[in-house]
């Protein structure tokens, strides 16, 4: 994508899907929240909303159990946090504490899972340094060219075979 600035790199996967993607401020309030499914109902938005939301808690856990256990040496990336129905839903933490959640339908490997949530966070920190973007009171991440990257880097994951 030559708008960000960014390379994106292509890495083998298994047969999951993309269907939801979040970046949660350090206060745990949504700042980027977007589903990518083909059913258009309500419901299935809201479930996946839901379950974003429900795997806050095994990353606060995750997040406070690395410090714990490694205090000098930490990764971003917190691995699978939980599988519901069809799902599997991934995080990533930063070290300003906002974090990235992305919901899979089906399997991936975990390696695809790590460095393409590296990639968003890379994303992320090219927006935020942005000035005139404002996470807090103004549209945040909402901006049209991340929200376009951010749909180019999810329909590219689920092109991958």
């Amino acid at each position: 994508d030559r708008s960000s600035g960014i390379q994106m790199t292509s890495t083998p996967r298994a047969s999951g899907l993309i269907r939801a993607f979040a970046v949660i401020g350090k206060e745990n309030q949504p700042l980027y929240v977007q589903t990518y499914t083909l059913d258009s109902k309500e419901d299935r938005q809201i479930s996946l909303h839901y379950h974003i939301h429900s795997s806050l808690d095994i990353v606060e856990e995750k997040v406070s159990a690395g410090k714990k256990a490694y205090p000098n040496a930490r990764d971003l990336y917190l691995g699978q946090l939980f599988v519901i129905e069809q799902y599997a839903l991934y995080g990533y933490s930063t070290n300003t504490k906002v974090k990235f959640i992305l919901l899979i339908q089906g399997s991936a490997a975990n390696n695809t899972v790590k460095s393409w949530l590296r990639e968003l966070h890379d994303l992320y920190i090219h927006t935020i340094s942005n000035p005139f973007v404002e996470l807090i009171g103004g549209n945040g991440l909402m901006t049209s060219s991340f929200r376009a990257s951010v749909n180019t880097r999810v329909a590219a994951f689920n092109r991958q075979k």
